[in-house]
């Protein structure tokens, strides 16, 4: 009996003091969800002095060093991972799965500011003094801040007055993250090329999600020059599709496509949206181009400020239809922030249009006449112009029919801003095609630049026929 009581008595006392002593069984790691496209950062609850990092079986990333409560790393990843984590207290080891978690929306903004692009100057919404592209970043940041969803914004920026960097921004599961990085980070030089093909692709392949479900915004925010030196093999030009001083070279409207082509071969997914915050890069032969590529389109037919687009849009979207909602109020906000906080613009346009929407293309070789009354886009010396030729709005073409081709345009409209020479026009597309007189072979000239393009290439017979003759008649 008393052996009993005794092992009883001590069995009591080794109960009461394992309810006095924590040994920590459960593993000090933190993170259970990361958020697809962004760096990962892993943290702890307790001090751990080795991290292991596994990609189903292969190991990606190894720690081991002094104590630490956070891991910050150059991460991209694309699935769920196993974390092996080291606890300084008696080197416990403990195996944990992160899980992906797929943003509703990612928004690359590829910036090409190796240039003239690259200066100061004030605010007029906000009264502060910065970089043009420093302000835009500042724009994504309040934004982002006030969203509500799962958002990853990855920045590139080639710079001309700073470094270059790589900057992430996000919300995730309501918790505002922004880290900033050097090129070599990821294996760029520490000298961007942002007019190289290698260096868009890179940036896409590299940072963009490749899942099916989150919606994939690509915005190249540079110079812009339309479809100029399309055929051409020169280098800088005044203005052109991503210019880089440094590396004296520009890409061209076939570039673009050729990469946001090849990502969809590889992964199997596509670029959603496709955003030129770039002077010129709308009308209706750009657009042609990009038509099974993307499936919105947003973009100006005259040269955009130096301020760009006001980037204030990442919050207040509709997630039932999310595509839609972000290139809706990309134009809202750009032509409030024109129209109302930098009124000073006589001309400016913005259009947000649905490629997945427009059944026009085989309307093209039909078109036969103009509305009477047109006003052009002109490249006339202003400083807000429609480069490289005058431009005549999609919305005034005639059919052989008798309709107009805006009851095809119109309804792949999302939204829509025109101002020519100080007048609104809310019937206007913001869609050009070129008008005017460039059928000649001067070397100089924008002829063969014209027929580079794969718009030229379907509606030869139409462009050189039908509507050469409408465009020497009205000239």
């Amino acid at each position: 009996m008393r052996k009993i009581n005794l092992f009883l008595m001590l069995l009591l006392l080794a109960l009461f003091l394992s309810s006095c002593i924590n040994f920590n069984k459960q593993s000090p790691l933190v993170t259970q969800e990361y958020l697809e496209g962004m760096p990962l950062i892993l943290e702890f609850s307790r001090p751990v002095v080795g991290v292991d990092i596994y990609n189903g079986e292969k190991k990606i990333y190894s720690y081991n060093g002094d104590i630490i409560y956070k891991l910050k790393t150059n991460l991209i990843l694309h699935g769920d991972i196993t974390v092996k984590t080291t606890e300084f207290y008696k080197n416990r080891q403990y195996i944990n799965t992160v899980k992906k978690v797929e943003p509703k929306l990612q928004f690359l903004l590829y910036g090409g500011a190796d240039n003239s692009l690259d200066v100061k100057y004030q605010d007029p919404l906000t009264n502060e003094t910065d970089y043009f592209f420093d302000l835009d970043i500042d724009e994504i940041e309040r934004s982002i801040q006030k969203s509500m969803m799962n958002i990853s914004v990855v920045i590139l920026g080639d710079r001309s007055a700073k470094s270059d960097e790589i900057i992430f921004i996000s919300k995730f599961n309501g918790d505002y993250i922004e880290q900033r990085f050097s090129p070599e980070d990821f294996g760029f030089s520490s000298e961007l090329s942002s007019a190289s093909t290698k260096t868009l692709f890179e940036f896409i392949d590299k940072f963009a999600v490749r899942n099916s479900n989150t919606v994939k915004a690509l915005d190249l925010w540079d110079h812009g020059n339309g479809w100029a030196w399309e055929s051409k093999g020169l280098s800088i030009q005044p203005k052109a599709i991503i210019q880089d001083d440094t590396t004296n070279k520009v890409l061209k409207i076939k570039d673009i496509k050729d990469v946001i082509n090849e990502y969809e071969k590889k992964y199997n997914t596509k670029i959603n949206i496709l955003a030129f915050d770039a002077c010129n890069m709308t009308s209706l032969e750009i657009i042609y181009e990009f038509r099974n590529l993307v499936d919105y389109f947003v973009g100006s037919v005259y040269s955009i400020a130096g301020f760009g687009f006001y980037y204030d849009f990442f919050h207040g979207l509709d997630e039932k239809n999310l595509e839609e909602s972000l290139v809706y109020k990309i134009v809202d906000k750009y032509k409030y922030y024109y129209t109302q906080e930098y009124n000073m613009l006589n001309r400016l346009s913005l259009v947000g249009f649905n490629l997945k929407s427009f059944s026009g293309w085989n309307n093209i070789n039909n078109i036969a006449g103009v509305k009477y009354g047109y006003t052009l886009y002109r490249n006339d010396g202003n400083n807000y112009v429609s480069e490289p030729t005058d431009m005549i709005d999609v919305n005034n073409l005639i059919l052989n029919t008798g309709e107009f081709l805006s009851s095809y345009i119109n309804p792949a409209i999302v939204n829509a801003v025109v101002r020519i020479d100080g007048v609104d026009y809310p019937g206007y597309s913001g869609i050009g095609i070129m008008f005017e007189d460039i059928f000649d072979t001067n070397p100089n000239g924008y002829y063969d630049d014209y027929k580079a393009l794969d718009f030229y290439k379907e509606y030869q017979n139409w462009i050189e026929g039908t509507w050469k003759n409408i465009i020497k008649n009205n000239n």
